[in-house]
């Protein structure tokens, strides 16, 4: 986990027993109580909490995040405080039978912020088709780059708003992407994230486009080890719990081993896959076989920006679910890449999982359907918060589309 802020502060059973991450929550909480007989909250399903920030941009007042001010008095008078919105959410595993796995479709739904030499947020002075640059950035060099503390940028404003990349590692240490490592003013996208787009046909206006820094978990700083987090690891895959991640529609399985006491990957020679990064805008399959349900605690910053991700246009794409809030397949604009058809058959199909329980979605032109007796609508059918979308797109047409998703509440 980062020393600056965890990602994740423990197994919920485990943070009531940890003095240090149950003070965490109850300042948090203590916080949004301060707030709560003047501030008006919109996200009723986010336990929220606003701390003020030092940050190169500011992206909110207090004011737009609550319905009342809140004034500081400086030597120049009355100024409005400003600040990104932080809170913490509770996210969960269906337990296994002890005997068999049950999977659930996961995903991290809250951004990690951490403190960086140079501008975590700035102006966009340069892109070339996998890198972007920002002449005032004061970046240490390689220091975004370490396999073992990845990091994302997003972009913040302008045509391309919302689209987040894995910056590229130094090394390939622990199932790392390597590539370029940053330099003090350019940053390079790892070559998983460049395959899919090439930046320099997104729209961005150099100059005037903004981007923001974002820590990113790995599988070891976000699911630990068996006994600080309550993952069931083994000697095989088989005997342990398993997560499956999806890259440009090729599958990768991970598990914790307990002979080597590590992550690692699921192939021949069971590689160290310790580093490897659990980005935000995808989801992961994990299939649990311990019987226990596992929880966790999530802190972070709330989205701000609307969310595009690329989905492959045929094949697998694991996207998540990405708000700290319920929403639904309705509203959600998975319907704008996928193909409609009037039966499974001939659409493209989303899976989504509950209490370990798959079911088959379809768009039919006007409305999602449930593949079961009678194809009832599902419009109202909830996406819930840390949850991810398995979409299965039918063909073998190549490229990507962007799903584009306005943030669904108010701040």
């Amino acid at each position: 986990m980062r020393p600056l802020e965890k990602s994740v502060l423990s197994k919920k059973k485990e943070a009531e027993a940890k003095p240090d991450a149950k003070l965490q929550a109850i300042n948090m909480i203590s916080k949004c109580d301060n707030f709560a007989t003047t501030a008006k909250k919109s996200l009723t399903t986010i336990q929220c909490s606003l701390s003020l920030r030092s940050m190169n941009i500011t992206r909110f007042s207090l004011a737009a995040a609550f319905a009342s001010s809140v004034l500081l008095t400086g030597a120049n008078g009355q100024t409005t405080a400003t600040t990104d919105p932080v809170g913490f959410v509770t996210v969960g595993i269906t337990a296994g039978t002890g005997s068999a796995k049950k999977n659930t479709l996961f995903s991290v739904p809250l951004m990690e912020t951490e403190a960086i030499d140079g501008q975590v947020a700035g102006i966009i002075t340069g892109v070339t088709a996998n890198t972007i640059s920002n002449s005032n950035a004061g970046w240490t060099a390689g220091a975004l780059s370490q396999p073992a503390t990845p990091f994302l940028i997003q972009i913040t404003s302008g045509a391309a708003e919302g689209r987040l990349f894995l910056i590229s590692s130094s090394a390939n240490t622990g199932g790392a992407i390597a590539g370029t490592a940053n330099t003090g003013t350019t940053v390079t996208v790892s070559s998983t994230d460049a395959a899919q787009v090439n930046l320099t046909t997104l729209g961005i206006v150099a100059g005037t486009d903004t981007y923001k820094i974002f820590a990113c978990d790995t599988l070891s700083s976000f699911f630990g080890t068996p006994a600080s987090s309550g993952v069931q690891g083994g000697t095989s895959a088989a005997t342990a719990d398993t997560i499956v991640a999806v890259s440009n529609g090729v599958p990768s399985t991970y598990f914790f081993n307990t002979t080597s006491v590590k992550w690692v990957k699921q192939i021949l020679g069971s590689p160290d896959a310790s580093n490897v990064a659990l980005l935000p805008y995808f989801g992961i399959q994990y299939s649990r076989l311990a019987n226990t349900a596992l929880s966790f605690v999530v802190t972070g910053q709330v989205p701000t920006q609307q969310r595009e991700v690329a989905v492959k246009n045929s094949g697998t794409t694991i996207v998540s679910q990405f708000w700290p809030t319920d929403t639904t397949l309705g509203t959600s604009g998975l319907s704008s890449v996928v193909t409609p058809g009037a039966s499974v058959t001939l659409a493209d199909t989303v899976i989504l999982t509950a209490n370990g329980v798959a079911s088959t979605y379809f768009f039919n032109g006007t409305n999602w359907k449930k593949l079961q007796l009678g194809t009832p609508n599902a419009d109202t059918t909830v996406l819930s918060i840390g949850t991810s979308i398995q979409i299965v797109r039918k063909g073998s047409a190549s490229g990507y589309s962007t799903l584009t998703q306005p943030v669904p509440y108010t701040l």
